[in-house]
């Protein structure tokens, strides 16, 4: 039986100069533009085998018209938790190589609505897991003050499962402790060992002779994709000479959290 699940609008925003692709836009240049997609993140259980036909709505919410170029991608997340995007295929774990979008191209007058079908067509051999991709839906270049052109691209990702091959595993691949006068900096390489994402947070303890010198919280909620890796690095306070362990404790969302220990030793 087919069913999905919503999960929390968490759009994924990327504006570009046209004249240089790639570089960062202040804020008001992508609200001027006032596209919106939804949903912009959604899960689905399907099996093998299954299709399913998947609404997204993008409202122009701007007083002019635009028109919008509908595109496909596969992607990851590198270790600093930075997007890489690339062509459908190039993940073993891609998506939307079995996915289409109708309409692909379309105009948007100021406030209108334009509902899209994305089609899914799981084919029905082995397959286990988790599998991903992104739609993005993006704007004509918009002339905006001293002469800058804007594009924005807005994304639906999408998840799917086979349901009863999910697994959740992770392990601390790596650490290291380094420092100055300054303060200490931790890091810690979380490996997804399971086949779906995650989301990771934890703490970190400091030790000295068994005594506890500090506890110091990662952050909260890093996503880390099938397959990937994310390096979480936290700074502690400055540590006088001797001889220290530096705990750290990964939860990953599984049913017990991954743990990894260093020692090492201040001059």
């Amino acid at each position: 039986m087919k069913q999905f699940r919503v999960v929390a609008i968490l759009a994924l925003v990327l504006a570009s100069v046209v004249l240089e692709p790639g570089s960062a836009q202040t804020s008001s240049g992508v609200s001027a533009l006032g596209i919106n997609v939804s949903p912009a993140k959604l899960e689905l259980a399907m099996p093998a085998g299954a299709g399913y036909n998947i609404p997204v709505t993008i409202q122009n919410g701007s007083t002019a018209p635009t028109h919008i170029l509908a595109s496909m991608v596969d992607f990851g997340l590198n270790r600093s938790g930075d997007y890489q995007f690339m062509k459908v295929g190039s993940k073993p774990y891609s998506l939307m190589r079995w996915a289409s979008i109708n309409p692909k191209e379309f105009d948007l007058g100021p406030g209108m609505i334009q509902q899209v079908r994305v089609s899914l067509a799981v084919p029905k051999e082995s397959l286990s897991g988790e599998y991903a991709g992104i739609v993005f839906f993006a704007t004509r270049p918009t002339r905006q003050q001293h002469g800058v052109a804007f594009s924005v691209r807005i994304a639906s990702t999408v998840y799917v499962t086979i349901p009863g091959t999910v697994k959740i595993g992770g392990a601390i691949a790596k650490m290291t402790a380094s420092g100055d006068k300054s303060g200490e900096t931790y890091r810690v390489l979380f490996r997804n060992t399971g086949n779906a994402h995650v989301y990771v947070g934890g703490s970190l303890e400091v030790r000295k002779d068994g005594q506890l010198i500090e506890r110091i919280a990662m952050p909260s909620n890093q996503l880390v994709e099938r397959g990937e890796d994310r390096l979480i690095q936290v700074s502690g306070k400055a540590l006088p000479p001797g001889k220290y362990q530096a705990i750290a404790l990964v939860d990953y969302g599984g049913s017990t959290m991954t743990g990894g220990e260093i020692q090492f030793e201040k001059n």
